[in-house]
């Protein structure tokens, strides 16, 4: 290689032939971008004077070639997408205006417009074709003292273990904050429905007394989780920004089971819940547009209908002492509370 850059600088010939053609390119780029800078006034004069038709042949060649800064090929892209609205070409309007949201979703027309065009672009700027991103939020699942023991003692034959009732045996049950993170994929299905779905992971976290030995201690669930939602953009705007509600389900699949170890014995996992689960949720969302994304903060319910893999039998609950972590068995400790904000990047066809 260090012969060739030798022998490359011992012939200026060579290095004034690559050097002539550099400069012929950049004057190149350059007069074509003044030229198209040239075009999109002499498209601004055709528009004022009603000469529609010449518009669209006049800026294609400039939009196709890219020769235009950002805010050029905007205004060159609203040209383009008035001309063919006048001439009752709805279906090429449109696609110049998807052209505009994708670089610009906040972009403001001229008030001089064309009602035609000015109502495409709030139609077309409120239902994206597709969206994905990164939701981030937090949960809280409800917990029910009364059902701990449901199912799992017979009050009636064990009244108490090792001098403490039954129904006392775990106390101050409470939810701590987990985190959920996931990767969503949003689909437009029609004017106002779309179908959501992804892959993500969600952390529930519970402390409670354990009045056996007077110790806090905790359980952790881990759960991977898929969302399958249909999502429907209600006829209310919040400021612009579209208000809308989801219900469907959540698919989840157990990835870690952490229990700390107090009293009695831990049992095993089959007897305590089933490795897969789903919820039925219902959530409300507000879509505030960004110039370059979506911010969407939402709040969800979901009701949990994971049931136990194995009923316990009598023996088994003496022998076991308690069964710490039933209480995330029952339906009504999975409903889960919670808030998130994603992210999403929209696209427009």
């Amino acid at each position: 290689m260090l012969y060739h850059k030798i022998r490359l600088m011992k012939n200026p010939l060579i290095v004034k032939y690559f050097f002539l053609i550099g400069v012929f390119t950049f004057t190149s780029h350059s007069l074509l971008a003044q030229n198209c800078q040239q075009k999109l006034k002499l498209a601004n004069k055709y528009y004022q004077e009603g000469k529609i038709e010449l518009i669209i042949d006049l800026l294609q060649p400039c939009l196709a070639q890219q020769k235009l800064d950002k805010k050029q090929i905007l205004e060159a892209f609203d040209l383009t997408s008035n001309a063919f609205y006048l001439m009752d070409s709805i279906n090429q309007g449109a696609h110049y205006i998807s052209s505009i949201l994708n670089r610009n979703l906040t972009y403001k027309t001229s008030p001089d417009r064309p009602y035609s065009f000015k109502n495409g672009l709030f139609e077309i700027s409120q239902r994206p074709q597709t969206q994905f991103g990164l939701d981030i939020g937090l949960n809280l699942s409800s917990v029910h003292l009364d059902d701990v023991f449901n199912g799992v003692f017979d009050l009636n034959t064990a009244q108490t273990i090792g001098g403490i009732k039954v129904d006392n045996l775990i106390s101050e049950v409470k939810s701590e904050f987990g985190m959920s993170l996931k990767w969503i994929f949003i689909r437009k299905i029609g004017m106002r429905l779309e179908l959501e779905s992804g892959i993500g992971i969600q952390k529930i976290n519970y402390n409670y007394l354990d009045n056996y030995k007077g110790q806090k201690t905790f359980i952790s669930i881990t759960d991977w989780q898929v969302p399958v939602m249909m999502n429907y953009r209600l006829p209310w705007l919040l400021e612009g920004n579209t208000i809308n509600i989801q219900l469907g389900t959540v698919l989840r699949v157990l990835n870690n089971w952490d229990q700390k170890q107090v009293s009695g014995s831990i049992l095993s996992l089959d007897n305590i819940r089933t490795h897969f689960n789903y919820d039925f949720a219902l959530g409300i969302f507000l879509n505030v547009k960004t110039k370059y994304f979506i911010v969407r903060p939402r709040f969800t319910y979901s009701m949990g209908l994971s049931s136990r893999a194995k009923k316990l039998s009598w023996d088994q609950n003496i022998k076991y002492i308690y069964n710490s972590p039933s209480f995330v068995n029952y339906n009504n400790h999975f409903n889960h509370f919670s808030i998130s904000v994603a992210l999403l990047k929209p696209k427009f066809k």
